[in-house]
């Protein structure tokens, strides 16, 4: 991506309040949600079964993601660790022809995860104000493509082209409820308004945010955890855009998250060092880059190893994106824990990234 953006990319002086002297796109549109017309669920019992269930987006406006809402009631139990998150067994987002925007196989935990790190300026999803972890789990699930500034979003207005969720319920048993609850899902769409053609003065508006042109998606790659005291390399296979950042999320054979991952931790590009730092000085950075867009947060998560690579522009903090061509080996490389037990485990490598559709706004770069 990094020759085809910067072969894109036409920087405007007046890029900021819109192209042509028009209103900018973010001055004139507004927030705009609705119940989506289909996938609504009520009274829906867990079994010891998954369950599936998704629909079709309704077509209006700019989507920024679809926002699943959670409730539940009559369970019994001690919840677990990814309680309620993992109430989604697995989340998706689809483009309009199929091919998956959010992985469809991410665990709900997981995308729980890729929201807290990716998107740290929006309040800490565990200290939102319908979250319960319980064995009536509650939350909102939002499937967000949008990063900010409208980079990401997607243009939603063809009825006969719509974009789509897919979710799968797990087992009561899975989320700690000894006595199964019953959960309704209310879906709705979350989009930015088209504007009008002209404001009251008859000044043109923007009627296209400029960051339809960068588009963001999901993946997952899961390796193996060896032994204890092993050498580990995850060579990823994710390449071909630029990186937004990553997630390590390692567990034991039981499926507990573990910190297993012992010092250092080298981080390559090709044949290029990024890092070798102890696994403290990861934490570190991670810390400090996540405490500059303020607002509460809670402690990082065990069995998570943040690598994120944007930019908080009013802080003056982060990284560029990680620019990468399929030819690219990105790989981290690190030791089993000597004292590890329940192994081998697994670690599953989450990352978001960012490629281009059209012209660019440069101003968008890196965000």
């Amino acid at each position: 991506m990094a020759g085809a953006a910067a072969a894109a990319a036409t920087p405007t002086a007046d890029a900021a309040a819109g192209a042509g002297g028009q209103n900018a796109f973010w001055q004139v549109t507004n927030l705009y949600s609705r119940k989506n017309k289909l996938g609504q669920i009520s009274g829906l019992a867990l079994t010891t079964g998954q369950q599936d269930g998704g629909a079709p987006i309704d077509a209006v406006g700019f989507l920024r993601g679809p926002r699943l809402e959670l409730r539940s009631s009559g369970g019994a139990g001690t919840p677990n660790a990814d309680n309620p998150a993992d109430t989604f067994k697995y989340v998706g987002l689809l483009d309009t022809d199929g091919t998956p925007i959010i992985n469809p196989l991410i665990k709900g935990w997981t995308w729980l995860q890729v929201q807290r790190h990716f998107r740290p300026w929006m309040k800490d999803p565990t200290y939102a104000w319908d979250y319960a972890q319980s064995a009536n789990p509650s939350m909102t699930m939002f499937l967000q493509p949008e990063v900010r500034q409208q980079l990401g979003v997607l243009e939603n207005t063809d009825t006969r082209q719509q974009y789509s969720w897919s979710h799968s319920f797990d087992t009561f048993a899975n989320i700690g409820a000894t006595t199964a609850p019953t959960v309704s899902l209310t879906a709705y769409v979350d989009v930015w308004a088209q504007p009008d053609v002209a404001d009251l003065e008859g000044v043109a508006n923007e009627r296209i945010p400029p960051g339809v042109n960068l588009q963001t998606k999901v993946r997952q790659q899961a390796f193996t955890l060896n032994n204890a005291g092993a050498d580990n390399i995850f060579l990823s296979s994710l390449t071909g855009n630029a990186l937004r950042g990553g997630l390590l999320i390692v567990r034991d054979s039981n499926n507990n998250r573990q910190d297993y991952l012992t010092n250092p931790i080298n981080w390559m590009l090709d044949d290029r060092t990024l890092s070798i730092v102890d696994v403290d000085m990861y934490f570190q950075w991670a810390q400090d880059f996540y405490a500059c867009f303020g607002g509460p947060r809670s402690p990082r998560p065990t069995g998570v190893y943040p690598f994120p690579r944007f930019f908080n522009v009013g802080a003056l903090l982060g990284q560029g994106w990680l620019y990468t061509s399929n030819a690219t080996a990105v790989s981290w490389e690190s030791s089993t824990n000597a004292t590890g037990t329940n192994l081998p485990g697994t670690v599953t490598l989450v990352q978001e990234e960012v490629y281009n559709v059209g012209q660019i706004d440069t101003s968008l770069l890196d965000l």
